[in-house]
């Protein structure tokens, strides 16, 4: 038997990195009929991306005569061109630096909409990505403005609404254009890694995951096409590193190897899942880029889950894990199974 398949116990693993996490929920309500991608998360980042632009960007750095300043950039340089950490610094040799933000896009895969429907999502911004709340509302405001979908039809943003983690309901933050206190006598809205600790506690060691949207993880350079538990967790650990990293109080702090050497103990039973494929047209640069972004869906039963592998899957499940988290790829649930 090797050293990987050996019992590790649960107290003897690292417990993740301290950060903390602001769920939201925006309703956007059609102001014309609208036909919309099926999968709509493609489509909420990439206008979004350009309405934060406009709300956050001075003209002048918009159009590139002048630069932004580095001693002092502006919140969309600081959310979607997030500065490197200093030469030498943890993972300052990092390719892709992720976003401090997830998006949650309907589950539905609706095409057709009417004036006057709901477009309701989720927002989860993630450590410091909080302190820019007023601009994330202000961006899906100018979103609403700029229009959705193929025909651009125009929107509302009419209400937002503050969740804790795990909870259906929070404290309505934004009214039809109005900023609200409300949400008197509701848990804080802010899930911390205290939190998410003790939830995992909670938790059985035999676990329902269900993959809600698609997952796109990597290992020896190949996107993985079943599901792997240690793919998983390093997947996961890796994401909780970096944005801890940037976004939180800082790296992990010591490895989390043992977590990855532990994963090898879960067990998966009744695994019902496969690989849908997903296209997304960028619109960045002088031409329409079609991108492939498939993924496994489904969902499994997993054993052994022990407790500081459940707070790492519990994070995740928040943060989303793997490739285009931002589109909201990545995004599962983890529950009891009996």
């Amino acid at each position: 038997m090797s050293l990987t398949a050996l019992p590790v116990a649960a107290g003897t693993l690292p417990s993740i990195p301290t950060i903390a996490l602001l769920r939201a929920r925006l309703s956007l309500r059609l102001l014309a009929d609208a036909t919309l991608p099926a999968y709509k998360g493609g489509m909420l980042r990439g206008g979004f991306g350009y309405a934060f632009q406009r709300i956050a960007c001075s003209a002048a750095c918009r159009s590139g005569s002048q630069p932004c300043p580095t001693s002092n950039p502006c919140p969309f340089r600081i959310v979607f061109e997030t500065p490197r950490p200093t030469e030498g610094g943890a993972l300052h040799d990092l390719r892709d630096i992720p976003r401090p933000f997830v998006l949650g896009p309907p589950a539905d895969q609706r095409t057709r909409y009417a004036a006057g429907e709901v477009l309701e999502f989720d927002l989860t911004l993630i450590g410091r990505g909080a302190d820019y709340l007023p601009y994330f509302i202000l961006s899906f405001e100018e979103l609403g403005r700029m229009g959705l979908g193929r025909d651009m039809a125009r929107a509302r943003l009419e209400r937002v609404e503050i969740m804790p983690a795990w909870h259906p309901v929070g404290a309505v933050v934004y009214q039809d254009g109005r900023s609200l206190l409300g949400g008197s006598g509701l848990p804080p809205p802010v899930t911390t890694s205290a939190d998410i600790v003790r939830k995992a506690g909670d938790l059985p060691s035999r676990l329902r995951l269900d993959l809600r949207t698609p997952l796109r993880i990597k290992q020896r350079g190949e996107l993985l096409r079943s599901l792997d538990p240690v793919a998983l967790i390093q997947a996961a650990c890796w994401r909780i590193d970096a944005l801890a990293t940037f976004y939180g109080a800082g790296p992990w702090g010591v490895s989390y190897r043992p977590l990855v050497e532990a994963a090898s103990q879960i067990g998966v039973e009744h695994a019902q899942t496969g690989w849908h494929e997903w296209q997304r047209t960028s619109t960045r640069g002088h031409e329409p880029k079609t991108m492939q972004l498939g993924g496994l869906l489904g969902h499994a039963t997993l054993t052994g889950v022990n407790e500081a592998l459940r707070a790492v899957l519990l994070l995740g499940s928040l943060v989303h894990v793997g490739k285009a988290c931002v589109f909201g790829h990545g995004g599962y649930g983890v529950a009891s199974s009996f």
